[in-house]
């Protein structure tokens, strides 16, 4: 798997779907008024008192017994500081309305620990309350009962701040299982290009002109791009490559000229509109770029060490290296002039972009998950609450996420005296830091990441177009959010069918084979994965996503 790594970089995402349960107008969690009658008692002059004045009676409010809710969720771990975090948002949580008798216990632990943590906690018996889903199989953990219908503990406030095909990623036989965490919902995939080396070598009007013809054929992609390379070799007296242009840098199966699809995991797809699931090397798309890599490096502009080639000491920040690509393929989300704005930022050099799909599409996956209620937990409203004060932006809400994301003012952060909104984070200078911090949480993991504060890493109203685009009118959902497959009855053929791929991916992604030698190599790769099982996955498959059809139709 090695080279899958280095070359296709495809992820395998889990699937967190389905469709929206309704819930009612009345905010179960609101509790700032004590059960029972609450309005004060009359005070009168009563005649028969002989005008004495009686004393008014005042309904005092409950005090709630106090609540400790433990939240498990996917993070950096335990860090030097998340004690010390931990309790200046208990000591917000006094301050928030409803949740006043309320703290919170955080175990955090890294994706590599995360489920065998979770899966320990519960076999023990050990108090759960608020879960998150990210690095969990959501759905086998809602059919093992260990999550709890929501819907009864949602407010309108909290069901109305995220969009309809969002609820329907936390939805599963009619009920909510979780919030989602709202971020970006689309990677979409551009073409990257030093503008110092378009201005000089390149044509970008015709280079746009030829690459986003959707209904174009991708030789004549493989061929433009080919002669952008080989002019900046010119100019540049040599050193310069074409980029990989399937994936981002996330490692999630990439569309750059491929119709948008959804992700089954495990290498197989349902493109957009076809209800059809397939095999990822059989898209015609996919098979027209890799061979079209083997066109690269018989020309000696791809892969500069070989099969040994890791693309990324090539691309990105990499690019005005005396060898390095001419080109990069990375996924962002914005216009054009928005996506190079924001890159000429991160990497030191003005770049121009371009993009490489027809549409942006939200797939029928949520790899940001979210978080929802144990089947154990104790305190449902109170859990529910607090996931609301994360989702919501209410001013405390904000304060008590962002305390979460960016931990404590001036000892982790600094903030700017003129935009309350951003800040400096001390130890690290990216979108979010990493378990080498004394404190940083992920803000994708931890509510909505629109109400994050920007750091020095987040250019001014990148959040804002983000969730812009999210809600577009152009921008596609997938049909069938909610669907997710098992893969129980061929778990064995795809661990077989793993294993052909790590053993072939690397040089037909590599483009060594070459022209001549690319098709046969393909063809007996094909051989061994149908041996292997490819058949009778996709026809499980189908069987499922057919039956799901027909009964959310």
């Amino acid at each position: 798997m090695k080279n899958v790594k280095k070359w296709l970089s495809i992820g395998l995402s889990a699937a967190m779907l389905m469709g929206v349960s309704a819930c009612g107008n009345e905010n179960p969690n609101n509790n700032s008024q004590p059960a029972g009658d609450s309005t004060p008692a009359e005070s009168s002059a009563e005649e028969s008192n002989g005008g004495e004045e009686s004393s008014t009676a005042e309904t005092q409010p409950e005090e709630k017994e106090p609540v400790l809710l433990e939240w498990y969720y996917r993070g950096n771990g335990q860090q030097k500081d998340t004690d010390k975090v931990e309790a200046r948002v208990n000591e917000l949580l006094k301050e928030y309305p409803g949740l006043e008798h309320v703290s919170i216990n955080i175990n955090s632990f890294p994706s590599s620990d995360y489920a065998t943590q979770v899966t320990t906690a519960q076999a023990a018996g050990a108090q759960i309350d608020i879960l998150n889903s990210v690095n969990l199989n959501f759905d086998q953990h809602v059919e093992d009962g260990s999550w709890m219908p929501m819907e009864d503990y949602i407010s309108e406030s909290l069901k109305t701040e995220l969009p309809d095909w969002l609820w329907e990623m936390g939805t599963r036989n009619g009920h909510i299982y979780m919030v989602p965490n709202y971020q970006n919902a689309f990677n979409a995939n551009f073409l990257f290009f030093p503008k110092d080396y378009m201005d000089k070598y390149g044509d970008y009007d015709a280079m746009y002109e030829v690459l986003t013809d959707w209904d174009g054929d991708y030789s004549e992609k493989v061929k433009c791009l080919a002669e952008y390379v080989q002019a900046v070799n010119e100019g540049e007296g040599g050193g310069k490559y074409c980029g990989n242009v399937v994936q981002g840098e996330t490692g999630s199966l990439g569309f750059a000229y491929v119709t948008p699809f959804d992700n089954l995991g495990n290498y197989f797809v349902i493109p957009d509109g076809s209800n059809e699931v397939q095999f990822y090397f059989e898209l015609q798309g996919i098979k027209d770029i890799l061979k079209g890599y083997a066109a690269w490096y018989d020309m000696g502009l791809y892969a500069p060490d070989g099969e040994n080639t890791n693309i990324l000491d090539y691309n990105y920040a990499n690019m005005m290296q005396p060898t390095s690509c001419a080109f990069s393929g990375k996924e962002q989300v914005g216009t054009p002039e928005q996506v190079a704005e924001i890159y000429s930022s991160s990497w030191g050099f003005d770049v121009v972009a371009i993009p490489t799909q027809p549409y942006n599409y939200i797939q029928n996956t949520w790899g940001a998950g979210g978080n929802g209620i144990s089947s154990t937990c104790k305190h449902p409203e109170e859990a529910c609450a607090f996931i609301e004060a994360l989702t919501t932006g209410t001013e405390l809400g904000k304060e008590i996420y962002n305390t979460m994301v960016f931990g404590l003012e001036e000892e982790h952060y600094t903030k700017d005296e003129n935009d309350p909104n951003r800040i400096t984070t001390l130890e690290y200078d990216g979108s979010q830091g990493g378990s080498d911090t004394s404190y940083a949480g992920l803000k994708w993991i931890l509510g909505n990441s629109f109400y994050a504060y920007k750091n020095q890493a987040v250019l001014d109203g990148q959040f804002e177009r983000i969730k812009e685009m999210n809600e577009a009118p152009d921008t596609v959902s997938s049909s069938i959010i909610g669907f997710s497959v098992s893969t129980a009855n061929v778990q064995t053929e795809i661990d077989q069918l793993i294993a052909v791929i790590g053993e072939y991916s690397g040089s037909l992604g590599s483009g060594t084979l070459g022209e001549d030698g690319w098709d046969a190599y393909y063809e007996e790769f094909m051989e061994k994965a149908e041996k292997a099982g490819l058949s009778k996955i996709k026809a499980d498959f189908q069987a499922q996503l057919d039956a799901w059809i027909a009964e959310n139709k």
